[in-house]
């Protein structure tokens, strides 16, 4: 399917500058610190590569509760003794959440708890 991915937006989250906020009464910083989000922060604070993001959003393919429902939808149209079993019993995986399932065809996993334990921070 053809698409300009011009047409997509990307909303960059916006810098927070505690240094400004400290000089202007709100020092905040060391909530966000105790809170384990400093990491997070300082990452806001990067590089966004617009191009890059539009790009693997567009080819990314989204496993969510509604692909799940449709797997095992299938799975029963193709075999009805299926209908009324669990996934498992089904032979297929637990679905425990959304995640980014592939990217051009090649199998990835990409979840909230692995984002999470890349901005060291709590999955909850």
């Amino acid at each position: 399917m053809k698409f300009n991915y011009e047409l997509l937006k990307i909303h960059p989250e916006k810098m927070v500058d505690f240094e400004s906020l400290k000089i202007n009464g709100f020092d905040v910083e060391e909530m966000f610190i105790k809170q384990g989000w400093k990491r997070y922060f300082d990452m806001l604070n990067g590089p966004i590569y617009t191009r890059l993001v539009k790009e693997f959003w567009m080819k990314a393919s989204v496993y969510d509760e509604v692909s799940a429902r449709m797997e095992e939808e299938e799975l029963v149209r193709n075999n009805p003794k299926m209908k009324g079993k669990t996934r498992e019993e089904m032979g297929l995986s637990k679905f425990s959440g959304t995640v980014i399932k592939s990217v051009l065809g090649l199998e990835i996993t990409i979840s909230r708890a692995l984002l999470a334990k890349l901005l060291d921070v709590e999955d909850s």
